[in-house]
């Protein structure tokens, strides 16, 4: 009689992959219960500034404080704490992580520099919220408040650089910039005529103000490459979730900042307009959108991205890497 050979699944393969999925699942109900604690929270803030409860100097505080709040929480959300969910003090439960990630691989630092660029944010609005409700300072531009808005910029471009991605053929690339080149064209011969130029031919009082004044538009182009950038990454499927969430992020900010830079060089803008929503909405999605990548990370939806010849696993030991 011939020799019948059974083979059995790894069992502890089958356990990790169910860990996986399990924590994935909870992961994902994480998400969208932070996803609805940020519309709760923004509703919240427009119900406020529409009603203004107090008077203008009570509202223009209480706008301030709201806002540096807001986008605190966005930070919170990039941090990895938050998404723990376990007591074992690892930085995600074993069973559910796997070593999906690989210490080598740049995509671990992408939730850190977002929130970096939070956090610098976040100084710059505690400064500026000191600066006009406390300090009453007559001139509130160019001040230090300027320095932590500003530098949150470089943190979320360095971010989205190193985001993870599949390779893609020589004429998508080249498909993919030469598109890109156009809307950047076309979105600085806009943004020149209507607010970098104007900008910079009314000057300010202050050499320093004038190089503040025309970072500011500048920096909205910038946003702009960012968001070209996520629809690079948008063309990966395990990374088009993470897109759309920040892509949605940064079209908020871009256009508040765009209103903010038009109504303060024709002398309009004032704390305590419905505008301000824009900027604390704009950054609690950008932590959702770092926490949405560490959902991927975790769960190895985000496989692909790791470098070739780097080991995903143990539980993919044998397998090519993608």
């Amino acid at each position: 009689m011939a020799k019948t050979e059974i083979t059995f699944p790894s069992i502890p393969h089958v356990q990790l992959e169910q860990g996986r999925g399990t924590g994935y699942g909870q992961y994902m109900r994480s998400l969208w219960k932070s996803t609805l604690v940020i519309l709760i929270l923004t509703s919240l803030f427009v119900t406020y500034l529409l009603i203004k409860p107090g008077g203008p100097v009570l509202v223009n505080l209480g706008d301030n404080v709201i806002q540096g709040f807001l986008e605190a929480v966005g930070l919170l959300l990039t941090l990895p704490f938050f998404w723990q969910g376990s007591k074992r003090g690892g930085l995600f439960p074993a069973p559910f992580t796997g070593r999906v990630v690989p210490a080598e691989t740049l995509q671990r630092w992408v939730p850190l520099l977002l929130g970096l660029g939070i956090l610098s944010y976040v100084i710059g609005q505690a400064l500026w919220t000191y600066n006009e409700d406390i300090a009453h300072l007559p001139v509130l531009f160019p001040t230090w408040a300027d320095a932590g808005y500003l530098g949150s910029y470089p943190f979320v471009l360095l971010a989205l650089l190193v985001l993870p991605t599949r390779p893609l053929s020589p004429g998508t690339r080249t498909r993919i910039l030469l598109d890109s080149l156009m809307i950047m064209v076309g979105m600085a011969t806009f943004s020149w005529y209507f607010i970098l130029g104007p900008t910079i031919l009314q000057g300010a009082d202050s050499v320093l103000g004038q190089v503040i004044g025309t970072a500011y538009p500048f920096v909205t182009l910038v946003l702009i490459f960012c968001l070209l950038l996520l629809v690079f990454h948008a063309n990966d499927p395990a990374m088009r979730p993470v897109a759309l969430i920040l892509a949605f992020a940064f079209i908020i900010i871009v256009v508040t900042d765009s209103i903010y830079d038009y109504q303060e060089l024709h002398n309009m803008y004032a704390t305590g307009s419905l505008l301000d929503v824009g900027w604390p909405l704009g950054y609690m999605l950008v932590g959702l959108g770092a926490a949405a990548l560490r959902v991927g990370m975790v769960s190895g939806k985000l496989l692909p991205a790791v470098p070739a010849g780097v080991a995903l696993s143990d539980a993919r030991a044998g397998k090519p890497s993608a």
